[in-house]
């Protein structure tokens, strides 16, 4: 059960060690939707550094074309 806890003038949320572990969640930068009245979290997905340079060079290839 995680639980709510006061962190300076914020609240943060304090999850337990074997629920982080089994969400993969450890050292990640995560994203909060709010579903209802509930909250998900997620780890943050970040396109691999590959597919932005991919995406660079058909950039580079299309205004050669033109």
């Amino acid at each position: 059960m995680a639980q709510i806890i006061k962190i300076g003038n914020s609240q943060g949320i304090r999850i337990p060690k074997p629920i982080v572990e089994l969400a993969s969640l450890a050292g990640k930068e995560l994203d909060f939707v709010v579903l209802g009245d509930g909250l998900l979290i997620t780890a943050v997905k970040k396109p691999r550094a590959s597919w932005q340079m991919d995406n660079e060079l058909m950039e580079l290839e299309i205004a050669w074309k033109w």
